[in-house]
């Protein structure tokens, strides 16, 4: 239960479930499943059904599924899209999407899951509207996720530009140096979610109407055939600002939210006049962001590619270096432990594989934080010790989270796992082994496969009296029949073992059909 809040319920369970288990069996059952091919109109309708018992639904039941998932036992939902893509071939093209979602036993009934509107020109693109995205350089299905996002929230409504895809830089090493980024603005949709979870603020603050930013720049050197060894490189960061702090249901503080806080966010810079103390000596907003490294090797059957990713949420962690002091004796600003924390991973892709199709093993470490020592200069002790962070916290922007749901890697735990109101995430310091396979028996069977072990220390904030661990593992099987083109159907089970989110196992059931509504 999210703490006693309360839910409007469609009906009785069972109406319910009768309703969207034959829902997509009705509906559009002539639709030509020919999702994919360019200026059409395509439509998804999904079915999602979890009987689960326990603390919980397990983990990887909820976890990466956009948001759209709920922790209470037995829920369901049932969502409706549709898409129209770019053509691109055409040098000016545009697309949308849309998608509403019903609910069973979630925070709500009725979702506004995906809208938006792109637009491109060439190589740039502008999108405008809610729009489910997915991890940097990570997996789509196997991999927990990155460090600093990861499709585990719902989407944030934004409006983003830049170059989305690798484009190749003219008369440049002969197509050898691709680059991508972008950057955008966003809001937050959470209010009503925050102000009840924490009932009004009495359990722990919670600040409404914050705005949302994020940058990305990405280098990839590779054989412009595709084949042999490539490189990537880049840099994502993202800031929250604005809004109004609430504490136990007063307004406390109104955040800046002028012209100049988008610029301070887009080039971070200490707060202004009229921005907290701490922000005046640190970081405007709440800043975090990672470094990605992966490097590549791809013959005619086969890929290999390891990649790593570092966190960063301060000035040391970010650069991972001392400053030393001049003759004229300026603060020294003394980094320790830097570059310790990290997500490192591999992954196998085998392109003509049955059984095993791609297998990915990933290993995360968060428990260094800078170390357990943090000292701001003063007049007696000049010197600047970073440590003691705080990873994914933040005292005016409480927590990494969106609809109670954690936007990075979900081995983090979301809030919504706290029983007491608070929108922190207090289990932060980490270390975890995840392991992904998934393959095909033939063309109408599939599997996939994810377990994972973590051992949580809680925080140097909040630090556990004792370790705890968290395994967790699923089994999804998928059936796509050749007689009834366009239908999908997904059959998962899963469990957790774990003193700190329960003991937990349940069984999820998805029906999927898609097709084309027209040219």
């Amino acid at each position: 239960m999210i703490n006693g809040i309360k839910r409007v319920k469609m009906g009785s369970l069972r109406q319910y479930l009768l309703f969207v288990f034959l829902f997509p069996l009705l509906v559009f059952a002539q639709g030509r499943a020919e999702l994919g091919e360019w200026n059409k109109i395509s439509y998804t309708l999904q079915t999602d059904i979890v009987v689960s018992k326990g603390k919980h639904t397990p983990l990887w039941l909820v976890s990466n599924r956009h948001g759209l998932s709920s922790l209470e036992n037995n829920n369901a939902n049932l969502s409706v899209g549709i898409v129209r893509d770019f053509d691109r071939k055409k040098g000016f093209a545009w697309a949308y999407g849309a998608e509403v979602a019903g609910a069973y036993n979630h925070y709500s009934s009725f979702y506004v899951q995906q809208l938006y509107a792109d637009v491109k020109y060439n190589c740039w693109e502008l999108s405008i509207g809610s729009k489910e995205r997915w991890s940097e350089g990570k997996h789509r299905t196997l991999s927990g996720g990155g460090l600093t996002f990861a499709p585990n929230a719902r989407p944030i409504p934004q409006v983003r530009f830049g170059i989305n895809e690798y484009t190749t830089i003219p008369w440049w090493f002969n197509g050898w140096i691709k680059v991508k980024g972008h950057f955008s603005y966003g809001q937050y949709t959470d209010n009503r979610f925050m102000r009840e979870f924490t009932g009004d603020g009495m359990a722990s603050s919670y600040t409404k109407d914050m705005i949302f930013h994020e940058k990305t720049a990405f280098l990839r050197i590779a054989n412009p055939s595709g084949k042999g060894v490539g490189w990537e490189s880049g840099l994502e960061m993202y800031t929250k600002f604005g809004g109004s702090l609430y504490v136990k249901g007063e307004c406390s503080r109104i955040l800046p939210s002028s012209f100049m806080e988008y610029v301070k966010a887009f080039i971070p810079m200490a707060g202004g006049i009229n921005s907290p103390e701490e922000e005046k000596v640190n970081i405007n907003g709440n800043v975090l962001g990672s470094w990605h490294a992966i490097m590549d090797y791809t013959a005619d059957v086969w890929r290999l590619r390891a990649y790593y990713e570092h966190f960063f949420e301060d000035h040391s962690q970010m650069l991972g270096i001392s400053w030393v002091p001049n003759r004229e004796g300026e603060t020294r600003f003394l980094s320790y432990h830097p570059w310790q924390d990290g997500l490192w991973g591999v992954e196998l892709d085998l392109f003509q594989g049955k059984w095993v199709r791609s297998v990915v093993a990933e290993y995360i470490t968060s428990r260094d934080q800078s170390g357990p020592l943090l000292h701001n200069s003063n007049a007696n002790f000049k010197e600047q010790i970073s440590g003691f962070d705080y990873y994914y916290n933040h005292g005016f922007f409480q927590s990494w989270q969106h609809w109670g749901m954690a936007v990075c890697n979900p081995l983090f735990l979301s809030p919504n796992y706290n029983e007491n109101g608070s929108l922190s995430m207090p289990n932060t310091r980490i270390r975890s082994f995840l392991f992904g396979l998934e393959g095909k028996s033939d063309e109408e069977w599939g599997y996939r496969f994810i377990g994972s072990y973590s051992r949580h220390w809680g925080s140097y904030v909040e630090p556990l009296v004792d370790i705890e661990n968290v395994s967790s593992a699923m089994l999804e099987v998928s059936y796509n029949p050749l007689n009834l083109r366009g239908y999908q159907f997904l059959g998962s089970i899963a469990a957790d073992y774990s003193n700190l989110i329960g003991n937990n196992w349940g069984v999820m059931i998805t029906i999927i059909k898609s097709g084309v509504l027209s040219k």
